[in-house]
């Protein structure tokens, strides 16, 4: 099954490096490749942030999401319903 996640990326400039700006895009993501899932602090304009980690034959994608690890599994248990 699918479900519809936020992805999240940052633009940063300068040095020491800040967030120019936040790119917020929806995606599409097959609940059984999902190999993990886990908190991590972002930036200050999002501090808070899910690392997902997705293998598919025969790379692993990691991306970053908004949604907290119980949203996603709360979507996944939505759609086995």
């Amino acid at each position: 099954m699918l479900i519809k996640l936020t992805k999240i990326s940052f633009t940063t400039v300068g040095h020491p490096s800040r967030v120019d700006r936040v790119l917020q895009d929806p995606i599409w993501v097959n609940t059984s490749h999902i190999i993990t899932m886990s908190l991590k602090l972002g930036p200050e304009s999002c501090p808070d942030l899910t690392e997902i980690v997705i293998g598919h034959d025969p790379e692993w994608t990691v991306f970053n999401v908004l949604e907290t690890p119980e949203q996603i599994i709360e979507r996944i248990k939505a759609t086995q319903s």
